[in-house]
């Protein structure tokens, strides 16, 4: 009998192993492939906290001279709002030299709420509100550097 109950236990235990083998954790890759649709908006953050936008992000915002940015820590998703240059707040958006893209430096936007990435990350499908505020989901953002060259 303790023979018989050996080896009832031990098929199981094959069985479990088997399983175990079959069952795969996949996680689905949210990214897109290298380059990018110049139709799309297309926002990037440097790990020293540089926004780069494209001409067409630009153009959503109204091709505004400066933003506002906001911060919903629990959402983890950042906002980017046209507003006047001069008010206290305004950061300004600045020509990159020799190309279509515009520079927004938030160093001081990302140090105060503790946003850090460790390499450049594009946002994945941002999202302009009826409320003319631009959105990017942190938790959708993924690596778009290259590494070493």
């Amino acid at each position: 009998m303790l023979a018989n109950m050996f080896q009832i236990c031990n098929n199981r235990f094959r069985i479990d192993e088997r399983m175990k083998q079959m069952i795969k954790y996949w996680t689905t890759f949210q990214g897109s492939p290298h380059g990018y649709s110049k139709e799309k908006i297309r926002i990037t953050l440097s790990k020293k906290h540089t926004l780069l936008l494209n001409k067409k992000a630009h153009a959503a915002l109204g091709s505004a001279a400066a933003v506002e940015l906001l911060f919903d820590a629990n959402r983890r998703l950042i906002g980017l709002k046209a507003t006047d240059p001069t008010k206290k707040n305004a950061f300004p958006v600045k020509v990159k030299k020799n190309s279509n893209y515009h520079v927004i430096s938030a160093s001081s936007f990302c140090m105060h709420f503790g946003i850090s990435v460790e390499s450049t990350v594009v946002f994945n499908e941002p999202e302009m509100g009826k409320d003319g505020i631009l959105v990017l989901k942190l938790a959708d953002a993924f690596n778009v550097t290259r590494g070493v060259r």
